[in-house]
């Protein structure tokens, strides 16, 4: 048989070579990453990259963070962000600020030590100027409000501001011994020079005396411990009275963008700015809560875009630095602010920190993330090729990860259920309130309805309320690895209570329509209460 010459098995490798390019690119192709200039051959990869916990009102269990550590670190982490809010177990003077359902101190001692075998560092995060909520909604610590009648803020003008601020850093601090960063946050400081001690100076120069007086405070006490703060309320003040108060020596910014569009937000001159003044800084994306207060389950093509779009905002911003960019954070967070209902939980979010992390900790996402992405996730590994994930058209990986077998796995198929049983209910309710015409409200306040037309509308009801009350027995048994008791019941109340409320009260208006076996005259009775409303009523009534 003939042999092959050089130029034809040259040819024929190239050929393989193209034709296994075009298999790539389709593939990457159905999978729907979102595309951002970033060079796989040369890729930028933050320093450090911190996963942030935002345990406000909805702890963690302990033996839950046991089992993520190791993925964590396996996916690239290098350290977590730990909010604790109201769950840390502050005492004295401020034993009233803490949770009941708070962690013990050998809780906390628990989980430091099990992120230190995991080898992720520690950095603690507590507010000190806004969303401090928590503690200002208590009876104790109103004196220390900016407004009288909202606890968002604290006053910076009063000493004991400083002195409640000193004693949660200091009970923080005695619980992490062995920390190098705090975050001291300060994001979002809504009110802000409007009480009467405050309300004749201007904003900057309130909001940056006040960070310069909490670092200080800290660092008299803790000379080696480096400050974090959020950078929003830096963004419109001026590098000069940055410059005067030595902010860059006191503190270092955590620039934090959850869109895609981060220049939309945080502009070059931003950046040029805070380069002349701080000598690093941090950034902050997101995984999970960050694009609607209600949601339960996260967009993870839009988490993964706002990461590798962090990716690229980090690589041309670095050299503004004299120390370069620190690293990023991936906020999680659980609500929008202290008084917020429940958004995604962890263990939904699971999935989509998967995505956004392996990018940040390999400077990219493509289909080379194929086996390290389910083997962390403890997915059936299928032989064949194809896409892994398919964010276009499965933006929240239930159809892709469903099966998968990570710790908390069983509530993130819990949420796919929810999803359809969601849609499920709405149609019902839009059908029977609003496009049909016997058991919508004033039916059932006037009690005038066919029976023959409300059966038919209630065929239905009793297999939709029990596909809820399934599920709400199911979060019991889904989330019981992962949350205590009070939690589970409040993601009920708030995803899933308001709907069984809403059919039972169906039932129950359907229950008196087909009672009904005689019926009055029109006209019906006008209702008075509509005089209010400048309708004319009848002169009889």
């Amino acid at each position: 048989m003939e042999q092959p010459s050089r130029d034809e098995i040259s040819a024929r490798k190239m050929a393989a070579s193209n034709h296994n390019e075009l298999l790539d690119r389709e593939i990457e192709q159905q999978m729907g990453v979102p595309f951002v200039h970033l060079d796989a051959r040369k890729p930028y990869i933050p320093k450090s990259r911190l996963v942030h916990f935002d345990l406000k009102g909805a702890p963690l269990r302990v033996s839950y963070f046991k089992r993520i550590f190791p993925l964590l670190k396996t996916m690239g982490a290098t350290g977590i962000l730990i909010e604790y809010e109201d769950m840390f177990p502050y005492k004295g003077i401020l034993k009233s600020i803490a949770a009941k359902n708070a962690y013990s101190d050998q809780e906390i001692k628990e989980i430091l030590s099990s992120a230190e075998d995991s080898k992720l560092d520690v950095i603690p995060l507590i507010q000190t100027f806004g969303h401090v909520e928590f503690a200002l909604k208590r009876a104790d610590w109103v004196k220390l409000r900016e407004v009288p009648n909202s606890p968002q803020a604290l006053c910076p003008s009063r000493n004991a501001s400083l002195d409640f601020i000193k004693e949660m850093v200091d009970q923080v601090m005695a619980a992490h011994p062995k920390v190098d960063y705090l975050h001291i946050g300060c994001d979002e400081v809504f009110q802000m020079g409007e009480c009467e001690l405050c309300r004749l100076e201007s904003h900057e120069n309130l909001f940056i005396r006040h960070v310069r007086k909490v670092a200080q405070t800290i660092h008299q006490k803790y000379p080696k411990l480096q400050l974090i703060i959020w950078d929003d309320m830096l963004r419109h003040m001026s590098q000069q009275s940055m410059l005067d108060a030595a902010l860059g020596d006191l503190v270092e910014p955590m620039v934090w963008v959850y869109a895609e569009d981060i220049y939309r937000f945080v502009q070059v001159q931003v950046w040029e700015k805070y380069g002349a003044v701080f000598r690093t800084a941090w950034t902050a994306s997101a995984f999970k809560g960050a694009f609607g207060e209600q949601l339960f389950v996260p967009d993870a093509r839009r988490h993964l875009e706002n990461n590798l779009r962090w990716l690229e905002v980090m690589s041309n911003s670095n050299y503004f630095f004299k120390k370069g960019i620190s690293g990023i954070a991936l906020t999680g967070w659980q609500r929008y602010d202290h008084f917020a209902v429940l958004c995604e939980l962890f263990p939904a979010a699971f999935p989509s920190l998967a995505l956004s992390l392996l990018a940040v900790s390999n400077g990219y996402f493509n289909q080379s993330m194929r086996v390290p992405l389910l083997s962390v996730l403890s997915c059936p590994q299928h032989a064949t090729g194809g896409a892994f994930v398919t964010l276009e058209s499965d933006s929240h990986l239930w159809d892709k990860l469903g099966r998968c077998m990570f710790p908390g796995s069983p509530f993130f198929r819990l949420t796919y259920r929810l999803h359809v049983s969601e849609i499920e209910v709405n149609e019902y309710l839009t059908t029977v309130r609003r496009n049909k015409g016997w058991m919508t409200e004033y039916n059932a306040r006037r009690n005038y309805s066919l029976p023959l037309r409300v059966d038919e509308l209630t065929q239905d009801l009793s297999r939709v309320y029990h596909g809820l009350t399934s599920i709400a027995r199911s979060a019991s048994d889904t989330m019981s690895d992962v949350f205590d008791k009070y939690t589970v019941a409040e993601w009920v109340e708030q995803r899933i209570y308001p709907y069984i409320l809403e059919l039972e009260k169906i039932q129950g208006e359907s229950n008196v329509l087909k009672a009904t076996n005689t019926w009055e005259n029109r006209p019906l009775k006008p209702l008075k209460d509509l005089q209010r409303l400048g309708v004319p009523l009848p002169e009889e009534l």
